[in-house]
């Protein structure tokens, strides 16, 4: 199942205590400076000797992503905490309609305190929430965001549908699980031990019905010689039938499965957007390996403990992370929580939201729109990746947008590409996405260590991993001069980017030349200790 937006290099998994002493030099290369270590960092520290002996006031951070975790010894101490609210008392003290939101909001989650882990991809999502409207509309005499909506949903009609055909035998083998052990219990009979293969299994005579053809192939498509003879495979099947269902039914069980509805336990209605006061007070990490992993890395980026001895520096200093989590550990985000997560952080004190996810459809674009422009009302900055398929945007679609359907451009949204160390070609991401009129800056986003949940640290690679050093850029603007706007911020980090007159290979697959700064509206690199010196001179009194 295609994940959230983040490209994931490698992982480098280091408990906190074998990271007390020094950082990884290999990975602290982001705050470099370009003119003096020639490698493509965004001048973190000469931005820190510029700050010295100014005086800083706390900024929120909201961090819409997969949750972060609450106790890790990096970020626990950076945590935004809603100082009217009493914890684990169940009343909604502050009365904003989220009981016990005492770090952030979950709108992934159950009434019971879980989360769901899987949900499926947009097109799946869209087709499904849009089929009972569109399927037999007469576009004509539809509404303009009507018609977009049903222009929406052909799109995701026309992808989904043979992904759903090509999912079937899937859904088959594992509709009846009596079924399902009638055809294993037949097969082991017909397979001799010295006979086993994927090859064997798919030609045994299971009969012609066709969920006992869709059982064989499920039971050949999973075999490996190293489970020896098709009674050891059975037994092996029986100890561990979930993990077995997952790797032999895989994504089509969730992905393009119709019946498959991640929102049931969450009790909420997807379709209706008026819906606001669902979900549950935060990620409960627990044994999972995926559950607030992609946050908790934004979250380290933008403002792990600086100074503490352990682990990593985030970039801002003076940052409280408040986790608001609104994108699954696999699958896509959703529209309504989306839209919610922007008014819920906006509501409560966030002055930057960092954004590190994105989509090909929206269904609900409008909701969106009008929660961006409810962030520029409340003077706050949002800062979204620009995604990792190696596409100009001009040509192709990545949302949320900074542009509405009338094609006005938020100027409190700064959308960012993934760059790479190195002063050369190869300084633009392979994968990273780019334009000269969506994309406004790239950001060091590849081989990027920060921190994941049960007190790790990992390296990853993407834009997810870029915009976040942009948000701890503003955090730290916003921190260090609380007299400037978001969209004054925003200005000042298009102007102030640092850039390298080079010519680079273009990102994707077309191995061609470009200038760098043909791939973004500057055409520039994040520079903190430039964007620091522009505030200074502009915030100067006369």
């Amino acid at each position: 199942m295609k994940r959230p937006i983040q490209v994931l290099v490698y992982l480098l998994l280091l408990p906190a205590s074998l990271l007390a002493q020094s950082k990884i030099d290999a990975t602290d290369w982001p705050y470099l400076d370009p003119t003096l270590d020639s490698v493509a960092g965004i001048s973190l520290d000469k931005a820190y000797r510029l700050l010295r002996g100014r005086q800083s006031v706390p900024v929120t951070v909201g961090v819409l992503d997969s949750g972060v975790d609450l106790e890790h010894p990096d970020l626990r101490n950076v945590l935004w905490t809603n100082p009217s609210e009493q914890p684990g008392n169940g009343v909604d003290d502050d009365r904003n309609g989220y009981v016990d939101d005492l770090h952030g909001w979950n709108f992934m989650g159950a009434p019971d305190g879980t989360t769901y882990e899987y949900d499926q991809p947009e097109i799946t999502q869209t087709y499904l929430l849009l089929r009972g409207t569109y399927d037999n509309a007469n576009r004509a005499t539809l509404s303009p965001a009507q018609q977009r909506q049903y222009d929406t949903y052909q799109q995701a009609k026309k992808l989904f549908l043979p992904r759903y055909k090509a999912a079937l035998p899937q859904l088959l083998a594992f509709s009846d699980t009596t079924r399902f052990w009638q055809t294993a219990n037949r097969l082991n009979t017909l397979l001799p031990d010295s006979a086993t293969s994927q090859a064997a299994i798919r030609s045994a005579d299971v009969g012609t019905d066709s969920v006992a053809v869709a059982v064989r192939q499920a039971l050949a498509r999973a075999y490996q010689p190293q489970y020896g003879p098709f009674t050891n495979y059975l037994q092996l099947i029986r100890q561990h039938f979930d993990r077995f269902v997952l790797i032999a039914g895989g994504e089509g069980l969730i992905a393009y499965n119709p019946a498959y509805n991640a929102r049931r336990s969450v009790g909420d209605n997807p379709a209706d957007l008026s819906e606001r006061y669902y979900g549950n007070p935060a990620i409960v990490i627990g044994n999972s390996a995926e559950l607030g992993l992609h946050g908790s890395h934004v979250a380290g980026i933008i403002g792990a403990s600086r100074g503490n001895g352990i682990g990593i520096d985030g970039v801002a200093d003076n940052v409280r992370i408040m986790s608001v989590a609104v994108v699954p550990a696999n699958g896509d985000e959703r529209d309504k929580d989306i839209a919610n997560g922007i008014r819920y952080a906006v509501d409560n004190g966030a002055k930057v939201l960092n954004m590190s996810f994105g989509k090909r459809l929206s269904p609900f674009k409008e909701q969106v729109d009008a929660a961006i422009r409810y962030a520029l009302d409340h003077d706050v900055i949002i800062v979204h990746a620009a995604g990792n398929n190696g596409e100009d945007l001009d040509k192709t679609t990545n949302f949320p947008s900074a542009f509405d359907e009338q094609g006005r451009r938020a100027p409190n949204v700064l959308t960012v590409g993934n760059s790479t160390r190195y002063l050369n070609n190869r300084l633009a991401a392979a994968s990273s996405n780019y334009s000269m009129r969506q994309v406004d800056l790239f950001a060091p986003g590849t081989d990027i260590n920060s921190t994941v949940p049960h007190n790790r640290y990992a390296v990853f690679s993407g834009t997810s991993m870029a915009a976040p050093h942009v948000a701890g850029v503003a955090a730290l603007l916003r921190a260090y001069f609380p007299q400037l706007t978001a969209v004054q911020v925003c200005d000042i980090l298009r102007e102030s980017t640092y850039r390298p007159a080079l010519v680079v290979n273009r990102p994707g697959r077309s191995g061609d030349l470009t200038p760098f700064s043909n791939l973004s509206q500057t055409g520039g690199l994040l520079n903190a200790a430039a964007a620091v010196q522009l505030a200074i001179d502009r915030t100067r009194q006369p």
